[in-house]
């Protein structure tokens, strides 16, 4: 089956309270040159065009509480009592502007494997970051004929007034829990707030194959120190994997839009140099 974007629809970011790090030292990210976009390799689940520098490895962990907050109440502490999709990744870059990826969520077993390469890094004087991003997923878990599938991705951010990022991210996949050959386009806008923090929000557009289908959104604040981001995040599917976020049929598929809470910790390495 194949599936198109949705019709455009408003992205409305809620408000989140995060709880400030302390610290005088810098924000990470891809000095290109003297300059920091803001914005990591990923925004909150999907891929930005950024690829660090030669010899980084870099380790993400995001966790997705599964139970929606107004029906787990405070009895279940607000969903954080319930089970998560919990997902480990890491990225290196053997050689300049290529970066490896391999990134396992829990739901599904989803291994994906991928190599993104920077086109067109982004630079002070040219704050648009174009890459292009291709791999495959493999869903261990789920009792389904077809477990493996492709994908490509092209990546795109623009930074206006070393503030605000819109970014857009094509993406076509051969294989997804419920479909096949999928195309969406998931949007992401990051704003900075403050010296270190951004409110990051990311869309994406509901499936015309699936009854009752809604958009997927999701929000954050990050606050970033030097080779380290912490986001807070909430949203209302917990899809972290290009497969199950492209075709919006994370757990038999996104139908609501009630509050999930979860968030992401990256941690870089320098384990090689230029």
């Amino acid at each position: 089956m194949k599936q198109q974007p949705g019709t455009l629809a408003t992205l409305f970011f809620a408000p989140l309270v995060a709880s400030a790090l302390a610290t005088s030292l810098p924000s990470f990210g891809q000095e290109a040159p003297a300059w920091e976009p803001g914005y990591g390799v990923r925004f909150l689940q999907t891929a930005s065009p950024l690829v660090n520098e030669k010899g980084l490895l870099e380790a993400v962990f995001t966790h997705r509480f599964n139970q929606a907050v107004n029906q787990a109440g405070g009895n279940d502490l607000f969903g954080l009592d319930s089970g998560a999709n919990v997902g480990l990744g890491l990225s290196y870059v053997p050689l300049e502007r290529l970066a490896l990826e391999v990134y396992r969520g829990s739901s599904g077993g989803d291994y994906e494997l991928a190599a993104k390469f920077a086109a067109m890094p982004a630079t002070r004087e040219r704050p648009v970051g174009v890459a292009v991003r291709a791999g495959m997923n493999w869903l261990t878990k789920y009792d389904i004929d077809r477990k493996a599938g492709v994908f490509g991705q092209v990546l795109v951010a623009a930074t206006l007034g070393d503030r605000v990022t819109v970014a857009a991210a094509p993406t076509f996949t051969t294989n997804t829990p419920l479909f096949r050959n999928v195309f969406n386009v998931p949007l992401a806008l990051q704003v900075k707030v403050g010296n270190g923090f951004f409110a990051t929000g990311e869309y994406v557009f509901r499936s015309r194959d699936l009854d009752g289908s809604v958009g997927q959104w999701s929000f954050a604040v990050e606050k970033t120190v030097y080779h380290h981001r912490f986001s807070v995040w909430v949203g209302n599917s917990a899809a972290t994997t290009v497969d199950q976020i492209t075709g919006g049929d994370y757990g038999g598929g996104v139908t609501e839009s009630n509050l999930r809470l979860g968030f992401n910790i990256v941690r870089q390495f320098e384990i090689g140099g230029p």
